[in-house]
């Protein structure tokens, strides 16, 4: 793992990635791929988690959005950039990164192609970030907050999944692919909400949609918009946690059953196999992490 950049995340995430053992399954996965392709599935996944600290602390994020974007988009093309911060120094190295792997010789048509897939996927980003931010203080419905979930969860297994085994070369389809990242993101971010509600209703990003608000308590919202938060007394009822993690489960049932399908493609001797299993195995993580999280929630009713 990319030590510098671990160094800079928050303790709390760095201290999750240990208990539910990410840390090793991530290193493991990056022992699979080129120093190249490393040091950008480092600086996606670690990177942009920098990122995102950054938003939450700005006082105009949507600005701060777009300031970023365009660094990315000059560093790419090879543009000088001036980096000040720990993001905009992540955006450049990453820009910079990808455009020399899709630069990669003729002949190495996989680096090519991750390059410029990554590339495109990264520029999704900061659309939906853009959105995400829009949004903050505000009760969404069901269908509009499922869209944006999927959107961020879609992301992040998209740049895993190219990273590791780059669609439009040999095994992957589109259509495969994009249902994985689909499935695997979507249950991934919904555990993910579930159990990190607490933290992220303070900072203004409510995951339960108004039809079901009723089941929050410690929030305080008038026309769909939140008035007042008491951060201590956050809490869900049994009733929405089990629905939820009902909900999460056959998310990750039906990414299983994806998998399956993409694994049976693969010989059991190919590397692309190993790194399919082990992406599988750390979205898990998260599935374990919300059935603990469900556990403790409804014991303590």
């Amino acid at each position: 793992m990319n030590g510098h950049l671990e160094e800079q995340l928050a303790r709390a995430r760095i201290e999750e990635m240990h208990r539910y053992r990410r840390d090793i399954i991530y290193s493991q996965l990056r022992e699979l791929i080129s120093d190249d392709r490393m040091k950008i599935l480092d600086l996606v996944n670690h990177g942009l988690a920098l990122v995102d600290d950054e938003l939450d602390s700005s006082p105009d994020p949507l600005e701060k959005i777009k300031h970023l974007g365009k660094i990315f988009q000059k560093s790419y093309e090879h543009e000088c950039v001036a980096a000040s911060t720990d993001a905009e120094h992540v955006v450049a190295d990453l820009g910079y990164a990808l455009k020399e792997l899709a630069c990669a010789p003729r002949w190495n048509i996989k680096n090519r192609a991750i390059g410029k897939n990554t590339y495109k996927e990264v520029l999704g980003f900061w659309e939906i970030e853009e959105t995400n931010f829009q949004r903050r203080g505000k009760i969404l419905d069901k269908n509009t907050l499922d869209n944006i979930t999927l959107g961020i969860g879609a992301f992040a297994a998209a740049h895993f999944l190219y990273i590791l085994d780059s669609p439009r070369v040999r095994y992957f389809n589109d259509n495969e692919f994009s249902e994985l990242s689909r499935a695997y993101g979507l249950a991934v971010k919904l555990a993910d909400n579930l159990c990190d509600f607490r933290d992220d209703i303070p900072k203004g990003f409510v995951n339960i949609p108004k039809e079901e608000i009723h089941h929050a308590r410690g929030i305080f919202t008038k026309d769909d918009t939140v008035i007042q938060i008491i951060p201590e007394n956050l809490a869900l009822s049994s009733e929405y946690i089990n629905y939820e993690y009902h909900r999460i489960e056959q998310e990750f049932a039906y990414a299983d059953r994806l998998m399956v399908h993409a694994m049976i493609r693969r010989s059991i001797w190919d590397k692309s196999s190993k790194k399919l299993y082990l992406f599988g195995k750390f979205c898990h993580s998260w599935l374990e992490q919300a059935g603990e999280f469900a556990a403790v929630e409804t014991l303590s009713r």
